[in-house]
């Protein structure tokens, strides 16, 4: 397995500029450079195309909402459909000195309320789309925001449509001041927001700004389809802002759109949430070979399944084709990083997260917080430029150099790896790791496309929620049998459409929201087994 250090990350960068103005800047540098999205923006009627035509964007929407009354300091709330255009309308507000929080409109109505409540009185900005999920809720809305701003014109008379302008005054935060608030992804419970600055934001892109200056080019195409509103999406824009690296944002994931633009745009690079590359699987497969100007296929969230990296690895026809992961959380930024080339794909572990990066520490503690030695598990503890500024709400954060627990049980292995266990929230004692138990199943089953081992109430038990592949009807007994030699015997399998998973926003699967809902169903089925 190659080590990161080959890649030269001692050096982390430091901000060229806050980042409400690094587009100006970047627009000054490289105008030219692509800027590209599959699907029209809808709250600016012109073109965008490159970082001028981003540049010019960001300053159209200043103007409107300097309009709308958005000064430096207040709080702003954005709601909107997922898609790079809430990149542009954070850097407006960045530009003005407001403070954007970035809100996933895969929320639910009530979560998103209650950061709204969070946030202390608010401004909220939406889109049509982000509209139509709260116009129920007006008279809450009321109480708990400042006013309601829409981006698009509305026939509601309780929302200020943003097409008026006028000239904006520049003045961004510090780049050590609370830049924009993004959030967890709630995977575990309601998701936490989380407040990062400029600097906090380089921090976390270090190793892909020193990726990108060492081996990129210009003739380079990066394309994503992440969670816009996601801290990894905020620090990606401005790493190719910093490096004037050529971009492609995708907003609709589907399979033949997603096979349009590869043919047409050829990237070198493509970066999206697990759960969605297992979407893309089929692509892997189609005789008109999508994927075969791929070098990087690449994931910063969860590890990917290793059907998965083989499958994509080997749709790609580049001879230095690889599978770039890195593991860390919107709280810390990214802390480990691998490679996986094609070679060493046959045995690959998700397990293995990789080395530290430079700039970043790692140890493996006690319940107490004593360091353990090497192959010993324990709790994950880091220390990075990434970290996060501070919770919504929260208590001040502890000094830069103390250490930040992870939320994560592993153990480092003798040549300074990282093997990832177990979310803590999720570990059951006596049962070993649910990760990779999840990894060993999908193996054996490759006509699911998701399987996940979810706690039961009860703490001391799990169940598995499995879902087939579009078209296929998975056998029962033989993934109990598969879950026997996981070391399962008698677990309990309830089949659900991929469709009706509740996900974050960026396509992880609510773990604690499938317990409710499965998990007093499950334990009355199994208690009439038990009687029959």
């Amino acid at each position: 397995m190659p080590d990161i250090s080959a890649l030269k990350l001692d050096d982390i960068p430091q901000p060229t500029a806050a980042l409400g103005i690094l587009p100006t800047i970047a627009a000054e540098k490289h105008p030219d450079t692509p800027f590209l999205s599959d699907t029209p923006w809808r709250t600016y009627d012109r073109p965008v195309r490159n970082f001028a035509e981003f540049a010019v964007a960001i300053d159209d929407y200043a103007d409107r909402l300097w309009a709308g009354g958005i000064r430096h300091g207040d709080v702003v709330a954005v709601v909107q459909r997922n898609h790079i255009e809430v990149e542009a309308v954070m850097c407006a507000l960045g530009k003005i000195g407001a403070l954007p929080a970035l809100l996933s409109s895969a929320m639910e109505t009530g979560e998103l309320l209650e950061c709204f409540a969070r946030l202390d009185n608010p401004y909220l900005l939406v889109d049509s789309f982000g509209l139509s999920r709260l116009t129920e809720h007006q008279h809450a809305l009321r109480r708990l925001t400042r006013n309601v701003l829409c981006l698009e014109e509305s026939a509601e008379n309780w929302v200020v449509p943003l097409q008026d302008r006028l000239a904006h005054r520049a003045d961004p935060r510090d780049e050590d001041e609370w830049f924009v608030i993004t959030h967890s992804s709630g995977t575990t419970g309601a998701p936490k927001m989380a407040a990062h600055s400029t600097r906090s934001l380089f921090g976390m892109v270090a190793p892909m700004i020193m990726i990108f200056r060492d081996q990129y080019s210009p003739q380079d195409l990066n394309a994503k389809h992440l969670s816009f509103v996601h801290a990894r999406t905020c620090a990606g824009t401005l790493a190719s802002l910093e490096t004037g690296m050529p971009g492609l944002a995708i907003a609709d994931p589907d399979p033949a759109n997603v096979k349009r633009l590869m043919l047409q745009h050829r990237p070198t690079s493509i970066e999206t949430h697990p759960n969605v590359y297992i979407q893309w699987e089929s692509l892997a497969h189609d005789p008109d070979r999508p994927f075969q100007h791929i070098e990087r296929f690449i994931s910063t969230f969860d590890a990917m399944h290793p059907r998965t990296v083989r499958t994509l690895l080997n749709a790609s026809e580049h001879p230095r084709a690889h599978y770039f992961q890195a593991y860390g959380q919107t709280e810390s930024g990214p802390i480990c990083l691998r490679i996986v080339t094609r070679e060493e794909s046959a045995d690959y572990s998700p397990r293995n997260v990789g080395h530290v990066g430079g700039g970043m520490e790692m140890r493996i503690v006690d319940g107490d917080g004593v360091p353990q030695p090497p192959n010993t598990p324990g709790l994950i503890e880091t220390r990075s430029p990434g970290r996060m500024r501070g919770y919504v709400g929260g208590d001040a954060m502890p000094p830069e150099d103390s250490w930040w627990p992870m939320g994560d049980i592993g153990r480092l292995l003798d040549d300074g790896s990282l093997e990832l266990l177990d979310r803590t929230v999720e570990h059951v004692d006596g049962v070993g790791s649910l990760l990779e138990k999840e990894d060993h199943l999908l193996e054996a089953m490759p006509e699911l496309v998701e399987l996940v081992l979810v706690k039961d109430e009860d703490d001391s038990s799990v169940f598995a929620v499995a879902c087939p592949r579009a078209g296929t009807t998975p056998d029962p007994e033989r993934l109990r049998a598969a879950a026997a030699e996981a070391g399962l015997p008698g677990l309990e399998v309830r089949f659900w459409e991929w469709e009706a998973m509740p996900l974050t926003g960026s396509y992880k699967v609510r773990r604690s929201v499938l317990r409710r809902m499965l998990s007093r169903r499950i334990q009355r089925k199994a208690t009439a087994r038990k009687d029959a």
